[in-house]
């Protein structure tokens, strides 16, 4: 059976594993992922990629290509610029290939990557247009047109919003990182996105408060998606939707109070097949539709 290898570049973790055609995960490894240095991430990945190649489970086929996902902007099988990992101008492709001669490598965006899978073999697979949006450490959005990727860079992360009388990044508001972002500037000290969403479960006033300001600017980036692309469905993803249960029924009725003066589609919400993993499967899934 044909594999292929993987590797995840986030924003808060680095994922390298074999996944064979079937999307099953032979081998994985994960580590936090290194900041600020081109030559020590590549190092990272090389050790992790040799280590995953040395303990492949005995009579599995030797990948051929790899697929890489990345978290920020890529072009032509080339990282720009991995934003909040502080990485420019990395030639991840080159290096790979160079020091693995036997391996294609292939790079894309990790939403794109994320919302390909899911639009073939995952979650999205029924419908004919979606928007694959990732809310992690940072947020990416992604179009699927008729079952096909438009491969633009749609960097929805790092738009502009006002709020409180300044302008913002997106992401630096409503992220996972960006909610304790947003609850700083609203005096409250919460350390991530897990305690925020724990005690919004728990009724707690003051974040309440804050989720409320929180819910609204995502509805409306959402409900302003919907008014762009009319899409079937968006697809949910990321490290927040861990809380996806205390806040999309509340997410869908702002979105849809938004759109609801204009003949636009109402939202239909559903959730990533692949959840965390969904940055592994999408690098396999490029690597698999590759002609190599």
């Amino acid at each position: 059976m044909k594999t292929v290898f993987s590797i995840d570049i986030g924003g808060t973790n680095l994922r390298v594993g074999v996944v064979d055609e079937k999307l099953n995960i032979i081998n994985v490894l994960r580590e936090p992922t290194t900041k600020d240095d081109n030559s020590l991430l590549y190092n990272q990945i090389k050790r992790m990629l040799s280590e995953v190649l040395n303990t492949l489970p005995e009579g599995t086929s030797l990948p051929k290509t790899c697929g890489v996902s990345a978290c920020g902007l890529v072009s032509n099988n080339h990282i720009d610029n991995l934003v909040n990992l502080h990485i420019l101008d990395f030639d991840l492709k080159g290096l790979l290939e160079n020091d693995f001669p036997f391996l294609k490598v292939y790079i894309a965006n990790d939403a794109n990557c994320a919302a390909f899978s899911e639009a073939t073999l995952g979650s999205a697979k029924n419908y004919s247009t979606s928007f694959f949006m990732t809310v992690s450490t940072g947020i990416g959005g992604c179009l699927v047109y008729n079952q096909e990727l438009i491969d633009l860079p749609f960097e929805i992360g790092h738009m502009t919003i006002s709020y409180k009388g300044k302008f913002h990044e997106v992401e630096r508001l409503l992220s996972g990182n960006g909610i304790v972002n947003l609850c700083s500037i609203n005096g409250l000290k919460i350390s991530n996105a897990g305690e925020f969403f724990k005690k919004v479960k728990e009724k707690d006033n003051e974040v309440l408060k804050v989720y409320d300001e929180w819910i609204k600017q995502l509805g409306l980036l959402i409900a302003n998606l919907q008014m762009m692309f009319a899409t079937d469905c968006f697809v949910l993803s990321g490290g927040v939707m861990k809380s996806a249960d205390i806040f999309t029924a509340d997410l869908k009725e702002i979105v849809n109070a938004f759109l609801a003066p204009y003949s636009i589609k109402k939202i239909n919400f559903v959730q990533a097949e692949f959840g965390q993993d969904a940055g592994l499967m999408g690098g396999a899934s490029i690597a698999l539709a590759s002609k190599d």
